[in-house]
């Protein structure tokens, strides 16, 4: 089976293709008790993945000079330690190799920096399935979504909406595709919220419910 036109699917990473919230979990929570800063519910961490870190850290009352400092502790011990701990998701590696061979081309769209990002797909050899890595800068402007977003249409030259799907967990997936007119499809077995995921033109709960959506997106 081949698609009939070129047809790009845009993949988000943590919460989505892996999941990475037991090592995000443990180096945020390291960074915190380092920075001698009070520690949130558990259900506010819960939310920790998705958006960029330092980004969570100034939501927790930080400044913005103290929530870059409390990133450069975050990232050192996630290298360490925190990025190791993820799991991929079942199904999504073999969902790739089929998607790939059916004549999808395949990006990613993350806000994780590129480095862990190259990292982690690479950890369940599934970075060679991918034609393009979009993913935020460790140190630069290019950091939210629809940032990553727009990097991964210029660099691979993509100008139509209509023939772009994204996959993604969080509001900022949703959020960031829409400003480029782009349909997302919201995994529910990621770390967002039914209202979040209310928001995105199609919800999935099981990678063979999301094979199905994307063959009859195409």
């Amino acid at each position: 089976m081949t698609t009939p036109s070129k047809k790009t699917l845009l993949f988000d990473l943590d919460g989505t293709l892996v999941d990475s919230f037991p090592g995000i979990r443990t180096s945020f929570l390291h960074t915190l008790h380092e920075k001698n800063w009070e520690i949130p519910s558990e259900e506010r961490i819960s939310q920790v993945p998705g958006p960029p870190m330092e980004w969570t850290f100034q939501d927790l009352g930080m400044t913005p000079e103290q929530a870059q400092d409390a990133l450069q502790t975050y990232l050192e011990h996630y290298g360490q330690v925190g990025w190791d701990l993820s799991e991929a998701f079942p199904g999504m590696r073999d969902l790739l190799i089929r998607l790939k061979y059916e004549g999808f081309r395949l990006c990613t769209a993350t806000s994780k920096g590129e480095f862990f990002a190259e990292k982690v797909l690479r950890k369940f050899e599934m970075f060679d399935l991918f034609e393009f890595m979009g993913a935020a800068t460790d140190n630069g402007n290019r950091r939210s979504k629809s940032a990553v977003i727009k990097h991964v249409l210029d660099s691979v030259g993509l100008d139509e909406p209509n023939d772009i799907l994204m996959i993604g967990d969080r509001s900022h997936d949703i959020e960031g595709s829409s400003e480029f007119g782009i349909d997302c499809v919201a995994v529910t077995w990621g770390y967002g919220s039914k209202t979040e995921w209310d928001a995105a033109r199609y919800t999935v709960s099981t990678a063979e419910e999301l094979e199905r959506i994307i063959h009859d997106w195409a």
